[in-house]
């Protein structure tokens, strides 16, 4: 069921879309294709949509599951012109390169949330066998206004000014992805009630069971004669958690693959061209999917035309989220500097994105015990490329301790970017209500309260939990103690377990560059000057640890306005002899 599925290119050579093609052992005559949500839920989604392809070729059906023109490992970007007509082509290439590879006579589409309108506008364009719509966004406008709610719940709020230059005149944030006025009016004029004809003969709509929208839609079908299957059912909200805590909504699944086994005829595939496009050209960068071992999947970007400048650079995954980055950053990021010369592979570790768990190891852990061996494998694969004569690495939150630790377990790095860790020593049991970093995040922010005559008075009036801050501070008060017991003994030669300031001095020595990267406010850098103690100073004034804030962010860099400023500081500290 986790099978990863084969890595290809289609489309346009000079517009090349990405996906994934799962082969059926004994295929059918029939096959289907997967249209992805947009933006942040496109990105907790990939788990769920590669167990959907998955599922379907267990049922002898193709699947191609695929990222939209200017998302995920595709070529362009967010803001890039004709954005809704350039994702329908995008299905369109998909249904082609689908019956070139596998000769499937027959084709549905099934789209998940906006992948669900457009998969419904691009039925009606190719002619499909039919059409599966999972949470389906059925109005534009209404979609639009649910992303600026969401925005603002989450105290992002609308765009500041600074952004004007990234998204023009009256374009709009989403949750870290833009969206330009020219994509706003288009997708404002979805409204797939209102459709003069339905989009195919036969329909499943499984709607959510939280907050159905598709009820109109679903009668509008019925009096246009189509065949319509509609099911409210659990798991939507379940698949676009944050993609640490997405679950994959089985009962989803199993539905929409039954429909479509159903539908499905014997006969078999006619002759098809197996030979898939294995490289993507993207002007002055060539990326290609590889293979580090049986497990470990990443796409690695290099230069098409600039002569290589003989670095190579290790992007690893921010905790669940998949090679893309959060925001899709290090695509932006791994092109530029691929363009710039380097050779730059945006991997994930096993069990996060498309590389497979380690035999016996569950899938989506994001401190997996196996991520050093991942990293120290694909440290090694790069070192054996030609051409490349040094490697860095370079992650954020988990990424960031997992290359921390590469450096400090030795592997061949030249330097390491390490950006807004939450820990320095991860263990299975470690309690989620009180990790290292909210401690010292909640100790701080509990210490600035203490001048805020407001928060006083909430606490006379009872509206503070005292027992909460208690505890906090207590387990603060003990990690100052022990962090300054272990400065003592390590003056004196006294080893102490779990001693990040040994650990730095230790990656000191061996001359690896050591760079830290925080958004302004992340609780990481806090972290790092109690448990570090008086070695992260002596390092830092030696010019052997050098730590970059970044304005205006917060953990994973959501807002806009954050991205430049940390694509330009991270470029920095890859090139530390350029400064």
């Amino acid at each position: 069921m986790i099978a990863r599925g084969e890595p290809l290119y289609f489309g346009p050579e000079n517009r090349p879309r990405a996906g994934f093609l799962h082969r059926p052992e004994r295929p059918s005559g029939g096959g289907v294709v997967i249209v992805p949500p947009f933006g942040y839920e496109a990105v907790c989604a990939h788990r769920s949509l590669r167990h959907l392809a998955a599922a379907a070729a267990n049922a002898g059906i193709a699947a191609l599951r695929f990222d939209l023109d200017g998302t995920g490992d595709s070529a362009g970007s967010d803001l890039d012109p004709a954005r809704v007509r350039a994702w329908i082509e995008s299905i369109r290439d998909a249904a082609v390169e689908l019956r070139r590879q596998c000769g499937v006579a027959r084709i549905w589409l099934i789209g998940v949330r906006l992948g669900a309108a457009l998969a419904a506008l691009a039925s009606r364009e190719l002619g499909v066998d039919g059409l599966v719509a999972i949470a389906p966004v059925v109005s534009g406008k209404a979609f639009l206004r649910e992303l600026r709610a969401l925005q603002m719940a989450l105290g992002l709020g609308d765009p500041p000014s600074s952004n004007a230059p990234v998204l023009g005149e009256g374009g709009q944030e989403a949750l870290g992805f833009p969206i330009s006025a020219e994509t706003r009016a288009e997708l404002t004029k979805i409204d797939l009630a209102s459709l003069p004809e339905p989009p195919a003969r036969e329909v499943l709509v499984v709607d959510r069971d939280d907050l159905p929208t598709a009820e109109k839609w679903t009668a509008r079908l019925r009096e246009q004669g189509a065949v319509v299957d509609m099911r409210r059912m659990r798991g939507y909200v379940e698949m676009v958690l944050d993609p640490h805590r997405a679950v994959v909504p089985d009962a989803i699944l199993a539905t929409a693959t039954k429909w479509l086994r159903e539908r499905v005829d014997a006969s078999p595939p006619t002759a098809r061209d197996t030979r898939p496009r294995t490289e993507a050209h993207l002007g002055d960068v060539i990326e290609q999917p590889v293979f580090v071992d049986r497990e470990l999947f990443g796409v690695l970007a290099k230069p098409a035309h600039h002569p290589a400048s003989g670095r190579g650079v290790l992007l690893l995954n921010a905790g669940s989220v998949h090679r893309v980055g959060p925001n899709r950053l290090y695509v932006a990021m791994a092109r530029q500097w691929a363009a710039a010369g380097d050779h730059v592979l945006r991997l994930d570790i096993t069990g996060i994105g498309d590389s497979l768990p380690r035999p016996g190891e569950p899938e989506n852990v994001v401190y997996s015990p196996r991520a050093l061996e991942d990293v120290a494998a694909a440290i090694a694969w790069m070192r054996r490329q030609p051409g490349i004569r040094e490697v860095r690495a370079v992650g954020l939150c988990s990424g960031a301790y997992h290359a921390f630790k590469a450096a400090v377990a030795g592997e061949p790095v030249d330097g390491v970017v390490v950006i807004n860790p939450l820990t320095f020593f991860w263990t299975p049991d470690q309690s989620l209500d009180f990790p290292a970093f909210r401690v010292a995040g909640e100790a701080e922010r509990y210490g600035k309260a203490a001048f805020d005559r407001g928060k006083w008075k909430k606490l006379l009036r009872g509206k503070v939990n005292v027992r909460n801050v208690a505890q906090t501070l207590a387990r603060h008060a003990a990690s100052r103690v022990v962090n300054r017991a272990r400065d003592v003994s390590r003056r004196v030669g006294l080893p102490w377990r779990d001693d990040l300031g040994a650990e730095l001095e230790v990656v000191a020595r061996r001359g690896v560059d050591l760079r830290f990267v925080f958004a302004e406010g992340d609780p990481g850098l806090k972290l790092l000057r109690i448990q570090g103690g008086s070695v992260v100073q002596r390092l830092h004034e030696r010019g052997a640890l050098v730590i970059r804030l970044v304005e205006r962010a917060d953990h994973t860099f959501t807002p806009i306005s954050s991205h430049a400023p940390l694509s330009s500081v991270v470029t920095d500290a890859l090139a530390p002899s350029r400064r």
